[in-house]
């Protein structure tokens, strides 16, 4: 009896211990993404500055090669990198630290993964750059050769970018053990030194080189050396920097790699999928002349300062909590956290979204119309901004659900999903486009996206638990509500610009103190109405504020 009473006291305290790791976790995604999102925000801060320079010096001719160029080292980065490798991954690492807290399965796993990581990154790196003409000639329609010299400067940027897929994906894989620590602020910030380093090459004279652009795709390279050497000193403190294994059998047989590797399956399935539709948009942009594949990958860019600030930042804070909560059982937890991050993402996706929807034309002449970059040219990317501006919310919500099925290791439900969005898109985009040429392209690309985020949705409800989501629809009212506001003062931009002065100091202040009261306004309606998102995040961030200031006091 009395041992049965001891053995049911055990079971509760644990019990306890769990629900108070749970809920400090969930405190913590909030920190760990806000730590993520003012890393990014340098990265991308630079990346404007870089892509305004990278406009202004170089021809749409040269700006279209190196964007198409890109996408094959980017498309095998985010495959075996930062997609189904990480996302995989960072669950087992988990796991394996959880049940073996001396660390030697962990380290195990580490140096097991990474040794057949690098064997399957030279052998890709190596026929990528062999062949890197005859995947052009797959990947581009045949109308991308009408402009001389054209075809020839992509392939050789091709070859000489291709590497990075090597860089990238090491920087990645080490990215995934340092936020599988509880460790982000440096992987977010590391991109910065691939930025800084594009922002160099870009100014270097294109008569140093034999070809114009070979400065920037060598910049590629060397910025990618930089950002996965930036976290090496962090791994190595922390003891798990990557040791090759000498004996591949070895690595292959050890059952948290091979566990790896089953549930990467259909990950890479799911994800090479969405790589495919960037490729489809590439075959698809590369048949309406020049300039639509910059266009395209400058609203993507807009539309990536938003996500990365927040959507990325919540979901890639978010696995590793919620991989910890599903191997404690501790469900409903794992629910009420996924449901306040998707509504605290949503929060700052709809004024994001209305703000580039109204200021399309504006901000893009603000960032990029100066030297080679005509007006012409800001017409026709704001109008690709604008379509994007409702691709905006469901795409971020797909990038904080899709974290939950990785938690449970369910990989192959959001690659089901992927599939279905693909062969919607591929229907739906050739009839667009007969009606509405490149903004026809993006409007599939929206269809496809929201139907992603549907069906996810759905999907949780089923074969994770329920949701909340009338909770969700309530507080997406809110933030509706709180986003005509912002609209109605976006309005007055015209106003204020005529106001405040034309040329370009004019221009900038202009979008500036119209995004600035327009955000006021919307977070001052939005505190009105009680919005958890914002108040419960807003007293996160002071308590961690005071704390840090109490113990810096009393250390004093």
């Amino acid at each position: 009896m009395k041992m049965t009473k001891q053995m049911t006291d055990q079971v509760n305290e644990r019990q306890a211990a769990n629900a108070k790791e749970s809920a400090e976790s969930s405190k913590n995604v909030v920190i760990y993404a806000l730590s993520m999102a003012f890393g990014t925000m340098t990265s991308r801060v630079l990346g404007l500055v870089r892509d305004m320079a990278f406009t202004a010096l170089f021809s749409r001719t040269v700006t279209d090669a190196w964007t198409t160029a890109f996408r094959l080292p980017n498309m095998f980065r985010r495959l075996l990198g930062e997609g189904a490798l990480s996302v995989s991954f960072i669950p087992i690492f988990v796991e394996s630290r959880i049940h073996d807290p001396s660390g030697v399965r962990s380290r195990n796993l580490v140096n097991g993964l990474y040794t057949l990581l690098l064997i399957t990154l030279m052998v890709l790196t190596t026929l990528g750059t062999i062949f890197t003409e005859q995947i052009l000639n797959v990947l581009l329609d045949p109308h991308y050769s009408d402009i001389a010299g054209k075809f020839e400067l992509t392939v050789r940027m091709s070859r000489i970018m291709f590497s990075f897929v090597f860089m990238i994906s090491s920087y990645a894989f080490f990215m995934g053990i340092l936020n599988a620590l509880g460790k982000y602020a440096l992987a977010a910030i590391a991109p910065t030194l691939w930025n800084i380093t594009m922002i160099i090459t870009t100014f270097i004279p294109q008569s140093w080189l034999g070809s114009p652009g070979d400065a920037i795709a060598w910049g590629v390279v060397v910025g990618g050396a930089f950002q996965a050497g930036l976290l090496v000193p962090a791994l190595i403190k922390a003891g798990y920097f990557p040791r090759l294994r000498g004996d591949l059998k070895e690595c292959f047989t050890n059952p948290d790699v091979l566990k790896i590797f089953r549930n990467m399956l259909p990950g890479m399935v799911g994800l090479g999928l969405l790589q495919i539709t960037t490729i489809v948009n590439l075959r698809f942009a590369s048949n309406l002349g020049e300039g639509p594949i910059s266009y395209i990958y400058l609203a993507d860019r807009l539309l990536e300062l938003p996500l990365s600030l927040v959507s990325v930042s919540l979901g890639t804070a978010l696995l590793p909590t919620l991989a910890a909560m599903w191997s404690r059982g501790d469900r409903l937890k794992m629910f009420e956290t996924s449901n306040y991050y998707l509504r605290l993402n949503l929060f700052v996706a709809v004024p994001a979204a209305i703000g580039l929807f109204v200021m399309a034309e504006p901000i893009v002449e603000m960032l990029f119309q100066r030297g080679q970059f005509t007006p012409e040219a800001t017409l026709a990317t704001a109008s690709v901004v604008r379509v994007y501006s409702f691709i905006l919310m469901s795409t971020s919500c797909v990038r904080v659900l899709v974290p939950s099925f990785y938690a449970i290791k369910n990989t192959w439900l959001p690659a089901a999903v992927s599939g279905v969005c693909l062969t919607v898109h591929i229907l739906v985009a050739p009839w667009l486009m007969k009606n509405w040429g490149l903004q026809g392209l993006v409007a599939s690309s929206f269809v496809s996206a929201s139907l992603n985020m549907v069906l996810l949705l759905t999907a949780y409800q089923i074969l994770i638990g329920p949701f909340g989501i009338l909770k969700l629809i309530t507080s997406l009212l809110k933030f509706a509500v709180a986003g005509v506001g912002l609209w109605f003062v976006l309005g007055y931009y015209s106003q204020v610009h005529s106001l405040i002065g034309l040329g370009r100091v004019g221009l900038l202040l202009s979008v500036f103190v119209t995004i600035g009261a327009g955000g006021l306004v919307y977070a001052g309606l939005a505190w009105a109405f009680r919005c958890e998102e914002l108040t419960q995040t807003v007293g996160t961030v002071v308590a961690k504020v005071l704390r840090r200031l109490k113990k810096k006091s009393v250390s004093v």
